[in-house]
């Protein structure tokens, strides 16, 4: 279990938590989505992380999405996950949606994604996407 020490960031649509021990950013995202909603939180998410602390990892919880937001993936792939990069973060274990516009989202916006390892057909539980995330070495 990862104990997470610091709440970076809490909207409606996502909640963003720290693990300093594992240098850890977990992203629980959730509500209905469209692609303007999902690039405004991904900014606020980049904007919440601690500028002091080491962010290696990360758990991307798409679980509770649901909607269109596909228009988002190239801004993600394209800004998002290089800005990810340059602070640090190595791995990012994203959690499918279930949600089937989402579930597409993410699968789409993972293969655009060319600057971080970022698996995600194996993570429909937690457990799973934690474990693969913490493998990775920080």
């Amino acid at each position: 279990m990862v104990y997470f020490d610091q709440i970076l960031l809490d909207t409606p649509t996502l909640l963003v938590s720290y693990s300093s021990r594992h240098k850890l950013i977990q992203a629980q995202w959730r509500g209905r989505f469209d692609a303007e909603l999902a690039q405004q939180q991904c900014q606020l998410m980049l904007a919440s992380l601690p500028p002091t602390q080491p962010v290696h990892r990360m758990v991307n919880d798409s679980s509770e999405v649901f909607g269109e937001w596909l228009e988002a993936g190239n801004w993600i792939g394209e800004v998002l996950a290089p800005a990810l990069a340059a602070r640090g973060v190595r791995a990012v274990a994203w959690i499918n949606a279930m949600d089937w516009p989402s579930r597409e989202a993410v699968a789409c916006t993972v293969s655009l994604t060319q600057k971080l390892p970022i698996k995600t057909f194996d993570f429909d539980e937690a457990d799973a996407a934690l474990a693969w995330v913490l493998s990775i070495e920080a």
